[in-house]
Order: C-alpha cells, then structure tokens, then sequence
C-alpha cells in the first residue's frame, strides 16, 4: 500500500500564464504539473529560475540549464483535481502598463498589456510519495505549514493558500470501470455509453454530463521552455480502462497520477 499526500491549493486569483501570445497574457484553466514542481519546490527551498540568472549562465559559459525544482523534483508524481462544476474557472482581464523602457518600441516605451486571470480557483492536489528523500520532505514541510520561499501562484502577487494536508492510502489499479475524478491524459479509454436521456436538457438537472479538455506542458527543455504538451480531460462520464498503469484508488476517488 502506497502513501499520497493529499492537500488543497486556491486563492482568490491566479495567472496560469500561456506561451502564445506576448500581447494578451492568456491562462491555463488549470494548474499544470511544472507550475505545482514550482511550488513544491518553493516550499523546500529549491532555487528557481532567476537563480541568479541560472548561475551566470553557468559560468558565463552560455551552456543553458533548467531550474534546480525541476530537475530535482521532476520524477515525482502528481494526480490533480479541479474543484469547480464542470471543471472551469471564471476569468476576467485586467489591464496594465509596463513602461520598463525595453518592453516596446513605441513612442514612450510603453507597453499596454491585457492579462487573463482565473477567479477563486481550487484544486486538491495528490502527490504520489514514492520513499525518495525529496517527497519526504515535501511531506514533512506540508504536514508542519512550513515553507522556504512563499509560494504563488503564477506571480507573486497570486499568493497560494494551502490547507487540508493529509496524508492517504493509495492503492494501484489495472483496471477502472466508473469515474476518473482528476485530470488525465489516455488514449486507450472508452465511455460507458448510457441510455438517452432526455433530462440532460433539464435546468434544474444537477446531474448534467460534461467532458473538459485542455492541452497543457507536461516537461522543460533547456532552449525553449515549455514542451511535449498533451491533451487532458476532466469529465463525470463514466469509462472504462482496460490496462491502467498510472491510476491509483485514493479514499473513494480515482486519481490518475503522472
């Protein structure tokens, strides 16, 4: 029997920040798993990416590296469940100036930006504790409300609150028929199919089916940052998998970790 480390992670807003564009900062709706290494790794004190400026950039030998959280916290395994009807946040825009000088080339150097953010989001948060000396130690600073750097999330002024710390019992399964209650990301699934209902189109119906998809990073590479991205679902739906290698049985929930 495996132990998780099951806690939550909100605040009041958040910025997910999106690589595409440099003019509308647009979010992800969801935390992804280098965002919440980030914040593990602030927690335990593992330095980040303005280290001052990786270290010079190695020596000012211009060789590139990726941040220590990353590198040292990258194998750890993390399962990620929104706490919001149909898995969506809210999100509003605020608008700002930045007038650093460089940020653009107009007359005046001042660059308007238009940015993205969600509005209270939740999410409770599963971290697989494999024995290894970093997830003991995440362990042990979650479990004594205990932290090295500030954690946010996004930027600094979306400060993250994290509460309900616990530690559960997983339990490994090779085959799931019923509900994935997190995000996951599988190819070799299929929907329990149910009886036409016509309900559905029923306001009052509480129990409408949905299926959330979002494409997200999943790992760092030194040149360009984010890659390797995959599509994730968050659905009520009912499926069933055959050959389930990263779905663990935690409490009563299926939490697929990755």
């Amino acid at each position: 029997m495996l132990e998780v480390l099951k806690f939550t992670l909100k605040g009041p807003d958040a910025t997910i920040r999106k690589p595409e564009s440099n003019n509308t900062y647009f979010t992800y709706n969801n935390v992804h798993k280098i965002m919440l290494l980030g914040i593990l790794g602030a927690i335990i004190g593992e330095n980040g990416y303005n280290y001052n400026q990786i270290v010079t950039e190695i020596s000012k030998s211009k060789k590139k590296t990726l941040p220590d959280f990353y590198n040292n916290l990258q194998s750890i395994k993390i399962g990620i469940v929104p706490n919001s009807e149909f898995g969506v946040f809210n999100k509003k825009v605020q608008v700002f100036n930045n007038s650093v000088g460089y940020a653009s080339k107009e007359k005046g150097n001042n660059l308007v930006v238009y940015e993205q953010y969600l509005e209270n989001p939740s999410w409770d948060i599963y971290v697989l504790l494999d024995g290894s000396e970093k997830s003991e130690k995440i362990k042990d600073y979650l479990i004594n409300n205990k932290c090295e750097y500030i954690p946010y999330i996004g930027k600094n002024e979306h400060f993250a609150d994290i509460s309900k710390v616990e530690v559960l019992n997983a339990e490994k399964c090779s085959k799931v028929s019923g509900i994935i209650n997190s995000i996951f990301t599988d190819n070799k699934f299929e929907y329990i199919e149910d009886e036409f209902d016509f309900n559905m189109f029923d306001d009052t119906n509480n129990d409408i089916k949905f299926e959330y998809k979002e494409i997200m990073p999943t790992s760092l590479d030194e040149d360009i940052g984010y890659t390797n991205f995959k599509e994730f679902i968050f659905t009520n739906k009912e499926i069933n998998i055959d050959n389930a290698t990263c779905i663990y049985k935690v409490a009563d929930k299926y939490i697929y970790f990755f």
